[in-house]
């Protein structure tokens, strides 16, 4: 893991190779909370770690599953469990604060995440069938956990995947993933989720051609905001799809300035906060790693910052897991 200040410097935390879910920031008390296998480190502000076991053993995470409950001052994150004697797909959350730490398994394949102030919601599928889109609400409190599952879409998630995780905006959900029809064409969707009645709509981004690979997969799934009643999300061609949450309707799309994708997939990874989009890439013309900040209204390259002492390959099999914005450059 590594921590990188507003001058560039890379200062790096010993971690393990195993995909365990994304870091979490405890907004309250500016903690960073790590999840290991069997354990739950805390990293605080001063650079002191303090670990704790956990209730329960993990195998893998589902990659960027884990956010933070405002209202609870909580943290949680998803872990892939995989499927049981009985052929149920499960789940493993765990959820706490600094100082107590909780887990549960659901039976659920998820696909996607996100949460609000009180609430996680985890967009789910049935593994077997490859029918149908779910919606559960999770809500961790004095120690349990309470969960409703509700049915929103019988389509096929056969070709399904999610691109983005979910945000919420008053009472509404949002989240976008592509399918693929009958002709291998590619389209963009974005489904928006009614939290009171739980009924969902999809509206169409864009329909890309027949790819020749998936390049057009997003940066991270933090690669979505919404500024003014206007969703942004931001594709792997560094494409900004704006979408209108009053007329329900797609604007003109824009491209981030200067931006080209390059043939490496690993190397490059988005992070939206506020009405900018945070880009951490290796540069190949310059030979050297920065981050590139962006306005997500027009695509403008705000300013970058250089990272002149992280080697363009940090050793053999590394490869970039996720990155945040924990504050802006």
């Amino acid at each position: 893991m590594l921590y990188i200040d507003k001058h560039g410097t890379v200062q790096p935390v010993k971690g393990d190779g195993l995909e365990w879910n994304a870091p979490v920031h405890l907004q309250h008390t500016n903690d960073i909370v790590i999840q290991r296998r069997e354990q739950i480190q805390i990293q605080h502000n001063k650079g002191t770690i303090d670990s704790t076991p956990s209730p329960c053993k993990i195998n893998a995470g589902y990659r960027q599953m884990s956010g933070y409950l405002s209202a609870s001052k909580l943290y949680y994150a998803l872990f892939n469990k995989g499927i049981d004697a009985n052929d149920n797909y499960l789940s493993t959350i765990r959820w706490g604060d600094a100082q107590q730490h909780h887990c549960e398994d659901i039976q659920e394949f998820i696909e996607a995440q996100g949460s609000d102030e009180h609430n996680i919601y985890a967009l789910t599928s049935d593994h077997a069938t490859l029918q149908g889109i779910n919606l559960v609400v999770m809500k961790p409190e004095d120690g349990k956990l309470s969960a409703i599952k509700f049915s929103l879409l019988d389509i096929y998630t056969g070709s399904l995947i999610v691109q983005s995780k979910i945000i919420s905006l008053q009472n509404k959900l949002y989240v976008v993933f592509t399918t693929k029809d009958d002709q291998n064409k590619i389209h963009l969707q974005l489904l928006e989720i009614d939290k009171t009645k739980h009924t969902a709509n999809t509206y169409t981004l864009h329909r890309y051609g027949e790819e020749p690979d998936n390049a057009y997969f997003s940066h991270s799934a933090n690669s979505i905001g919404i500024i003014d009643q206007t969703l942004y999300y931001i594709d792997g061609y560094g494409t900004v799809f704006p979408f209108s949450l009053r007329t329900k309707s797609a604007s003109e799309a824009h491209s981030l300035s200067k931006y080209k994708r390059t043939s490496n997939l690993n190397d490059e990874m988005g992070y939206v906060q506020g009405a900018n989009y945070y880009l951490f890439r290796f540069d190949s013309a310059s030979k050297v790693h920065k981050i590139e900040k962006y306005q997500l209204s027009d695509g403008a390259l705000l300013k970058e910052l250089l990272i002149s002492n992280l080697p363009p390959k940090l050793s053999s099999g590394v490869y970039l897991y996720d990155f945040q914005m924990l504050t802006d450059l």
